[in-house]
């Protein structure tokens, strides 16, 4: 009987470990959730991404003759950014770490310069003393 219940605990174990793996394998890195931003803060934040999305990087996108995103052309067109806003609501700080252009890591000074130059412009009223990494434009799960 001590060897059945051995058995069976071990055929349990064996199983849930088999379960953390599979879980863990589908982990999406989130950049756009921030948790120390005031509700204000996250709705000022969300307004400026909607707006940034539908003028300045259909902009962007232009630039690079990317006429939509898809699967079969160019699955991804992003810049992650180092951001610090000041005291007075303005990006003092925008710094590149990696992008990709349809897929392929891209470090041109035109690409690096066409997001940095969208996000300069941007004053806050709400944001204020902040640092944070965000990732501006999209990439999709093909």
């Amino acid at each position: 009987m001590k060897f059945f219940w051995i058995f069976i605990f071990s055929i349990y174990f064996g199983l849930l470990g088999k379960t953390k793996l599979i879980a863990q394998t589908d982990t999406l890195h989130l950049y756009q959730v921030y948790p120390s931003f005031s509700n204000e803060e996250k709705a000022e934040w969300t307004a400026f991404e909607n707006n940034w999305n539908y003028f300045d990087y259909s902009s962007i996108k232009k630039t690079f003759k990317v006429k939509r995103l898809n699967c079969k052309n160019c699955e991804s067109l992003y810049a992650d950014m180092f951001i610090e806003i000041n005291n007075d609501g303005k990006i003092s700080i925008i710094k590149f770490l990696k992008g990709k252009k349809c897929g392929i890591p891209c470090n041109e000074e035109l690409f690096i310069n066409q997001f940095e130059n969208s996000l300069k412009k941007q004053q806050f009223k709400s944001l204020k003393n902040k640092q944070f990494i965000a990732r501006f434009g999209h990439i999709l799960k093909c």
